[in-house]
């Protein structure tokens, strides 16, 4: 696959991987309700959905409470919005079906519905973005702090996708802007951030 600088992500000719959309509590609902794999008007507003969670939650208590030796960053974030601590194991095998690329398993749309459920139960565009806030931080945050504790200064998700003007799928180095750049740049790098050295210190007491 053709690799391409983070210049690109700023560029609109260059979209996000597109999915079709799908009956709501599978895993293909989720990923057609998210921000993460929208454009335009549609990622406008889910963007907004999960930018609002995530002004509810103030990375200082993140911090705090990943320092106390929480299980692990899905947790800490459940935790604080409001969720239980135990559906970070629904969050996990989601996020293994999460990206369009990837098979999406029985077993994850069976989790991805009981995440639904933790969250109230309604499958609407809130609850995606909600769900998908603990899917991006899963994976992800757990290799921020390995990187961290290693002392490595790499970006833990070293490559991320985009569709070229011509429809060729391109992968974007992020060696640059671990945490993206354009419309689509990460709106939670202060609570990952918050969360990987709250966990880090954890793991140093």
């Amino acid at each position: 696959m053709i690799l391409r600088s983070p210049a690109v992500l700023a560029d609109p000719a260059h979209t996000v991987p597109s999915v079709p959309d799908a009956p709501p509590g599978g895993v293909a609902w989720l990923r057609a309700s998210v921000a993460r794999f929208a454009s335009g008007a549609a990622h406008e507003r889910r963007r907004a959905l999960a930018v609002a969670e995530l002004a509810r939650v103030d990375p200082q208590a993140l911090l705090e409470r990943a320092s106390a030796g929480a299980a692990g960053p899905v947790e800490v974030l459940a935790e604080v919005l409001g969720l239980p601590a135990d559906v970070a194991d629904d969050v996990a095998v989601v996020a293994e079906s999460y990206q369009p690329h990837t098979t999406i398993t029985e077993a994850a749309d069976q989790a991805l519905s009981r995440l639904v459920r933790a969250c109230g139960g309604v499958a609407d565009e809130a609850t995606a973005n909600r769900i998908g806030l603990l899917v991006q931080a899963c994976d992800a945050t757990k290799a921020l702090v390995a990187h961290l504790s290693a002392g490595r200064t790499d970006p833990p998700v070293p490559r991320t996708r985009r569709i070229a003007p011509d429809g060729t799928p391109v992968e974007v180095d992020l060696s640059q802007a671990p945490f993206g750049l354009g419309p689509h740049a990460c709106p939670g790098r202060a609570h990952a951030e918050a969360l990987a050295t709250g966990l880090l210190r954890s793991t140093a007491l």
